[in-house]
């Protein structure tokens, strides 16, 4: 998992994102909650769900300091997007906005993390309906 290579305070913020992210059409999935408390838990994180109201997003995306924290970053929060079925347009201005201020606003490089995913999530349900 590419997780791994983010530092712990990394993955912290990528868990606050991930809770900005999740709530932002104020609707968290059951799939989505679980993939904030899968990450949590794997990593020893403080999942706090009230965190969108207190944490900037500015503060959050400060300890991501190389290219390759924000693509991770960038890729696990399509992913969680991903995660109720669509990409919702809440959910994708959203992280526009985060890949914007993480100073990732080439078009070219958010499609090809969001094909990235869609394709992680096609190659999964093709497991799926070979071992069924």
């Amino acid at each position: 998992m590419f997780v791994d290579r983010l530092s712990q305070a990394q993955r912290q913020a990528l868990l606050d994102l991930a809770v900005i992210t999740a709530g932002i059409d104020n609707d968290v999935s059951e799939e989505e909650m679980q993939y904030l408390e899968e990450l949590s838990v794997n990593y020893g994180l403080n999942l706090d769900l009230e965190n969108h109201r207190t944490s900037s997003i500015d503060d959050l995306i400060s300890v991501l300091d190389s290219k390759q924290s924000k693509v991770i970053v960038l890729q696990e929060l399509i992913k969680l997007s991903y995660k109720d079925g669509h990409f919702g347009p809440e959910e994708q201005q959203k992280v526009f906005q985060i890949a914007q201020k993480l100073g990732l606003n080439d078009p070219e490089l958010l499609l090809a993390i969001e094909k990235w995913v869609r394709q992680g999530f096609d190659w999964l349900h093709e497991g799926e309906q070979l071992l069924n």
